[in-house]
């Protein structure tokens, strides 16, 4: 039995920080794609995501995104106006989920108090009947004249029972206590016959382990955070580098956005988006996100991380790759980026920040030019085999926005 959350404990998943150094725009996207994730688990009554989402949405908009040296800039009132409209429809998102949470934690912790006090009555019940079977022995020994029993030699094995060899022992009926045995739980100071509105407390047994330590079991990142599945087409990355052929023969650097579904709380990307771009033969930088950013909301896709190709290089992550991929994953914890180096071995490959060290130090590194030095650390980290992403044959769209006029 999984144990719900309380609106409470799910408002303390839900904090949030803002860094003045990343450009407020980061941080407009990230609103966006956290409302549109918490739209789809309210959708599928998976209230519990809904309702961190929608209050990372809140707590971002309304607390920590005014705290932004740029957010007051006039080019931003576009919006920041829509923003705080979704404002509103998150803070009525999670007016209407809370009864429903408190309902299904209530019922939760009802449950739990009723089967432990069922198992101690049982217990009671049980050592009472022990006891009584010795009392009924003990009259017939007495009714066939036996004048050597004593209860503390009758009660040898009963549970909750001391013996102690040569002790003098005296039994009062009323006054006899019996233990619960040693593999039940303690047996509560007080068990109420419980009135219609009783407010159960927050008891601890029977043990269920905690959330934090059940999802460390599926992918998470290095500090036990978990990580949603994230479903990869077989071919995409094929298909990436006949788009990108052109670019490589003339050793230029090409990429593209991984975009997708949420569905069942499985990142499915469905989408390769080659947006305009220019490069050379160690950068790729995107034109024009705008386009990009409405060919989403047209198709209703979310951005799950990007690809690009290294004509002249190995396949790692550059620094400058390192700081463009800081920017997806601080949107996304399962944000991946991936390397396609035709001319190498191996070719390809799916990475992520390591969290912690990477993601913490490329977000707080300040350092120019583009290419530059970073700690000896482990920074990022392989995606596949045994992470989050898996990799799975079905068909994918490509949206070319090179040629769009």
């Amino acid at each position: 039995m999984i144990k719900p959350r309380s609106p409470t404990e799910l408002g303390e998943q839900a904090t949030i920080s803002v860094d003045p150094n990343i450009p407020i725009r980061l941080y407009f996207r990230s609103a966006d794609l956290l409302l549109k994730q918490a739209r789809v688990y309210k959708l599928e009554k998976d209230l519990e995501h809904a309702y961190v989402l929608y209050m990372k949405y809140t707590n971002l908009g309304l607390t920590e995104l005014p705290k932004h040296p740029s957010y007051k800039n006039a080019e931003n009132k576009k919006s920041l106006k829509t923003l705080n409209k979704n404002c509103l429809e998150a803070l009525e998102s999670l007016e209407t989920m809370k009864p429903a949470l408190e309902k299904a934690y209530n019922s939760y912790i009802k449950k739990i108090y009723d089967a432990r006090k069922a198992e101690q009555d049982a217990s009671i019940a049980q050592q009472t009947t022990l006891w009584q079977s010795q009392q009924q022995k003990h009259s017939a020994d007495m009714s066939n004249g036996s004048d050597d029993w004593n209860l503390q030699d009758a009660l040898k094995g009963v549970v909750g029972v001391g013996y102690n060899e040569g002790q003098q022992f005296t039994y009062h009926a009323q006054q006899q206590q019996i233990d619960t045995p040693p593999h039940l739980p303690p047996k509560p100071s007080n068990l109420p016959i419980l009135p219609p509105k009783y407010q159960y407390p927050a008891i601890k047994g029977p043990h269920f382990p905690q959330r934090s330590k059940w999802m460390t079991e599926k992918p998470s990142t290095e500090r036990g955070e978990p990580l949603r599945k994230m479903l990869l087409p077989e071919g995409i990355h094929a298909k990436f580098l006949s788009i990108a052929q052109k670019n490589t023969n003339n050793k230029i650097e090409t990429c593209g956005i991984l975009a997708g579904t949420l569905k069942n709380n499985v990142l499915k990307i469905t989408t390769l988006i080659i947006p305009k771009q220019t490069g050379t033969s160690d950068t790729c930088t995107t034109e024009n996100e705008e386009d990009l950013f409405d060919i989403q909301d047209k198709h209703d896709l979310l951005t799950f991380g990007w690809i690009h190709t290294h004509p002249t290089q190995s396949c790692f992550l550059s620094s400058v790759d390192l700081h463009t991929h800081c920017s997806y994953q601080l949107m996304l914890p399962e944000a991946i980026a991936i390397v396609c180096a035709p001319a190498q071995s191996p070719n390809f490959g799916i990475f992520r920040l390591t969290d912690p060290p990477g993601l913490d130090i490329i977000s707080n590194c300040k350092k120019a030019p583009a290419f530059h030095p970073h700690p000896d650390l482990p920074i990022y980290t392989s995606a596949e085999n045994g992470s989050h992403v898996t990799t799975a044959d079905y068909y994918f769209e490509v949206l070319d926005l090179r040629d769009k006029k």
